[in-house]
């Protein structure tokens, strides 16, 4: 499995009008995070020399954590199932949260107020994602193993169980295959499946070989692969009318059966 650089951030923004007071409030959540691991959620403002009165954390409509200077002790945390707060490593900016599980999936919210004279007050939100990390490659089918310019290029991809189901890119020879030539679905339960199907002209070799590259992804965060090389079939001398119109014949039904075939073999070795 593969981590895709640093957990894309979701901001969003919070402009407070006026001469003065409270400005430029943006919380920062990772898009997704994998259960077990520590999710750090970031609240930034500019106070603009006005005293800060408190900073309220919120998931969903229930608060679980506070700083407020004034106080003593300066943090509250607040009872929420699911919720493990590192108080030695959250403060009046952040909230940092122990081994996290799939309940705490939802939307954050973070609300600045401000003291005497001004008590401008903020909130902004944003959403987190906890998912299971993929813990096997796509099942990757192809209809034959060597291909000539202008065939009909067909293969399957399985992606193995996830909550939520997995995205699924293909890639050929390094390029991003445009979604007008995949067919995609997912098989619904309790951890999804996501079937894609490719169907498109070959047009080009490299080097004679195809290397086709399966790719699921959660969030663009975390993702596995799979791929296959195929290689570039040579004329022959033989007529191929008759091996046309077999291939066209069979052509139809391939997809539908890589699809079931694809599906049951990868359920099976999943469930191993």
């Amino acid at each position: 499995m593969e981590l895709s650089g640093f957990a894309a951030l979701i901001t969003l923004t919070a402009l407070c009008t006026g001469t003065g007071g409270l400005r430029q409030v943006e919380l920062h959540v990772p898009a997704a995070v994998t259960t077990g691991s520590t999710a750090t959620l970031l609240c930034h403002y500019d106070l603009e020399n006005d005293p800060l009165y408190v900073v309220k954390w919120y998931k969903g409509r229930q608060e679980f954590f506070r700083y407020m200077p004034k106080e003593k002790p300066r943090t509250s945390v607040f009872p929420l199932a699911g919720v493990n707060i590192d108080q030695s490593m959250s403060d009046e900016r952040k909230v940092v949260l122990r081994e996290v599980t799939k309940e705490l999936t939802g939307r954050y919210r973070c609300e600045v107020s401000t003291d005497a004279p001004d008590f401008h007050t903020t909130i902004v939100s944003a959403y987190m994602n906890v998912v299971d990390p993929l813990k096997k490659e796509p099942a990757l089918m192809m209809e034959k193993t060597s291909y000539s310019v202008g065939d009909t290029l067909r293969g399957n991809c399985t992606t193995p169980p996830s909550s939520p189901a997995a995205n699924i890119t293909w890639l050929i020879n390094g390029h991003k295959v445009n979604a007008s030539y995949i067919v995609q679905s997912v098989v619904e339960g309790q951890d999804p499946i996501t079937i894609a199907g490719l169907n498109l002209a070959v047009n080009t070799f490299l080097g004679g070989k195809l290397n086709i590259v399966c790719v699921a992804d959660l969030f663009q965060v975390y993702s596995s692969r799979a791929e296959i090389t195929l290689d570039e079939e040579r004329p022959r001398l033989a007529s191929v009318l008759g091996n046309h119109h077999q291939a066209q014949g069979s052509a139809s039904s391939f997809l539908a059966c890589a699809l079931l075939s694809s599906t049951v073999l990868t359920l099976l070795s999943f469930l191993r």
